[in-house]
């Protein structure tokens, strides 16, 4: 008896004591999994902020006006988030000494970089005072330096290219720009040397104080930028985190291990002790599921439930031939702004079950949203006739299927690219991409004839010889001759935009127009034939056309440039016609009446390029009071043998004369369209067979009769 009661004393003495303890390791455990994973957030959050920090640092860098304060306060978050880290009483703890080291470095690195950056902030001011200072010089030397003398004239094509090539350096972080810079720095300084007027070399000097300047400052500014954006930090942080994650591992494991020891008192106490292994194996399945599920959210979509780009790259990898239908919907962003995020992203998730139904079991595919309203379908490859049989399938699918969208309607399109080639997705994104831009293709196999990766590096060769052109004043024009067919006369150009090359060649707009428009290089080009055009205007009688665009327009710096210049020509700004190209949206029209307005004052006239390539809105060209229409080319080629053409010229005729325009029929190439032009009533022709362009304003014999 006396056995009996020490024994069941001793068996509820291990029940309880396996209580207390498997109560101990449950909340311990919890509370070790909260801290871990706020510590976790806590890195990851910090290591957003950084990159965050840099973007706007690099902001800065660029913008000729910003707020320090934002890199101030973005620093203090990172400072404060990095001394809570630092203080966290959980990684005080002595299984996590790696992290604790590898957060202090990564402290004493961000205090460098903090010091650096206060740094390139000074150098920033300074180089922004010097870089917005040289250009209000250069400005002014138009006032004080006379044109027509030799020396003047010189002294400020030197100011105009020291501005553009620190413009050049400043923007490309490029250092091989200061020995140029240099060079012109003494040229200047020789040249004020022979000035004789004081305000003329009291404005030279200042040049060259601040050319000093940004010679001193650059090479630092330069090398303080490069530091911040470094990523040598996030390296660091991201390995901090994997210590982290290495060592909360352990922690979690040496638990575990103090679990197994639990086990063994609840077989001391029978059926109390079974009862808490019962518990124990509970909360371990819950934890299971926990990691599971926590491993699959980073290679789910929470959306759409479809496993993510993460998923893509680490099945990629296993497959031997991957195949890819990359599926994407049309006007997705319409969607969104039309009916609301919300019902776009119901959009997405019925799109998502559509693709998970029709995807045939066979192809043993998976399906993944690769991001934004992009889906993607990765198989084993086995021909080119399954591909296109499992495509038209999908796009027949979506084709009659209509998405009901909380009772609305919804009725969407699909475009597809496939490819089977390597770089999976970059090669299928083409096939996509070449899809997108026809209007009636809809899936698109890739193969190398669409592949644009030559057509990307020739666009980065011709920006840069753009760029090089526009530097070295080497963007001209081009004089083409506009007749007045009621006389014969030319009487007067259109100024067509060339760029000169180092060889000497003369390239057309087909060149780089494209470039320019891309890089918003635009608004140079129309400056620079309007300077050229505006010098030949003062010692002529003619008139002359320069085309621009809505996008100069739009923009106050390239619309203020081109007042700069007709201010500065005012005796011959009247003789400039401005083209406006009427197939290129027009954002605001306010702001294109307040151009027009202005430009009238110096005596400009405006016309309407390509019209009826576009909209054609007569009602907008009543309201913005134009001048001249310029019908297109396409409607002009052919309307000797096309009725349609004709008609719809007549149409603008009558409606140009109703209204008081002018007209000028442009791509006159024969005897039979200039005759044609003159019987349909036109004021005004040009085309190769009127004249070709030329780099002076000298008519030719004009095939006028």
């Amino acid at each position: 008896m006396r056995w009996l009661i020490l024994k069941t004393t001793a068996a509820i003495f291990a029940a309880l004591l396996g209580i207390a303890l498997i109560l101990y390791q449950q909340n311990y455990l919890k509370s070790s999994f909260q801290a871990t994973e706020k510590i976790g957030n806590s890195f990851r959050v910090l290591h957003t902020e950084f990159i965050t920090l840099q973007r706007i640092v690099l902001q800065a860098s660029y913008f000729p006006y910003f707020d320090n304060d934002r890199i101030l306060t973005q620093i203090r978050k990172i400072r404060r988030r990095l001394n809570e880290l630092s203080k966290d009483p959980r990684l005080q703890s002595g299984v996590y000494t790696d992290t604790r080291r590898g957060l202090a470095g990564t402290t004493e690195h961000f205090d460098r970089l903090t010091r650096t950056i206060y740094e390139f902030l000074t150098l920033n001011a300074s180089l922004k005072n010097s870089t917005v200072y040289l250009p209000t010089l250069a400005l002014k030397a138009y006032d004080i330096f006379d044109m027509q003398s030799a020396q003047d004239h010189r002294a400020i094509v030197l100011l105009s290219k020291i501005n553009a090539t620190i413009f050049l350096a400043k923007n490309a972080l490029d250092e091989s720009f200061l020995q140029e810079v240099e060079g012109y720095k003494e040229d200047l300084t020789r040249l004020k040397k022979e000035i004789p007027e004081n305000e003329k070399r009291r404005l030279l000097q200042a040049s060259i104080g601040h050319l000093n300047l940004f010679l001193n400052t650059f090479p630092k500014f330069r090398a303080d930028l490069e530091q911040i954006l470094d990523n040598t930090f996030q390296h660091e942080l991201e390995q901090v985190i994997k210590d982290f994650s290495a060592e909360s591992k352990k922690e979690l494991a040496h638990i575990n291990t103090l679990g197994e020891l639990f086990l063994v008192l609840y077989l001391v106490s029978i059926l109390i002790v079974l009862y808490f292994i019962f518990r124990f194996e509970k909360e371990n399945i819950k934890l299971k599921k926990v990691r599971d599920q926590l491993r699959r959210s980073l290679i789910t979509d929470h959306l759409t439930g479809l496993e993510n780009r993460e998923a893509y790259l680490l099945r990629k990898k296993k497959m031997k031939h991957p195949a890819l239908i990359l599926v994407n919907i049309d006007r997705f962003k319409h969607i969104n702004e039309f009916y609301g995020s919300k019902a776009g992203d119901i959009v997405l998730q019925q799109s998502a079950r559509i693709l998970k139904e029709i995807v045939p079991m066979s192809l043993q595919a998976n399906l993944y949203r690769l991001g934004g309203d992009d889906f993607g379908i990765l198989y084993e490859f086995k021909s080119k006739e399954r591909t296109e049989s499992v495509i038209k399938e999908i796009l027949r699918h979506f084709h009659e299927k209509v998405l009901d969208v909380e009772g609305i309607f919804i009725d969407i399109s699909i475009s597809i690219g496939a490819s089977y080639a390597d770089k999976l997705l970059e090669t299928a994104d083409m096939a996509l991409k070449h899809t997108k831009s026809s209007r009636r293709r809809r899936y698109t196999i890739y193969d190398p004839s669409i592949d644009i990766s030559e057509q990307i590096s020739k666009n980065i060769r011709a920006l840069k010889q753009l760029k090089r052109a526009i530097s070295q004043e080497n963007i001209i024009p081009y004089f083409q001759p506009i007749v007045e067919l009621g006389s014969g006369a030319v009487v007067k150009y259109e100024a067509l935009a060339r760029m000169r090359i180092e060889t000497g060649e003369i390239l057309g707009p087909s060149h780089f127009l494209d470039a320019a428009k891309e890089a918003k290089l635009s608004g140079e080009i129309t400056a620079a034939i309007l300077r050229h055009t505006l010098k030949i205007a003062e010692s002529s009688d003619m008139i002359f056309s320069v085309n621009i665009s809505a996008g100069d327009i739009m923009n106050p710096h390239d619309r203020n440039i081109i007042f700069d210049l007709l201010g500065r020509h005012e005796g011959c700004a009247w003789r400039i016609v401005f083209e406006i190209v009427e197939s290129e949206e027009i954002e605001d029209y306010e702001i294109l009446g307040e151009f027009i307005d202005r430009i009238r004052g110096f005596g400009c006239k405006i016309a309407i390029d390509d019209f009826g390539s576009g909209y054609s809105n007569f009602e907008k060209l009543l309201q913005l009071r134009v001048d001249i229409l310029k019908i297109d080319g396409s409607l002009i080629k052919d309307i000797d043998t096309d009725g349609h053409m004709e008609l719809v010229v007549r149409t603008i005729v009558d409606f140009a004369k109703g209204a008081g325009l002018k007209t000028v029929a442009e791509y006159v190439h024969s005897k039979v369209i200039l005759e044609k032009v003159k019987v349909l009533g036109i004021d005004f022709a040009q085309g190769f067979y009127l004249g070709k362009p030329l780099p002076r304003p000298e008519p030719e014999t004009q095939n006028i009769e």
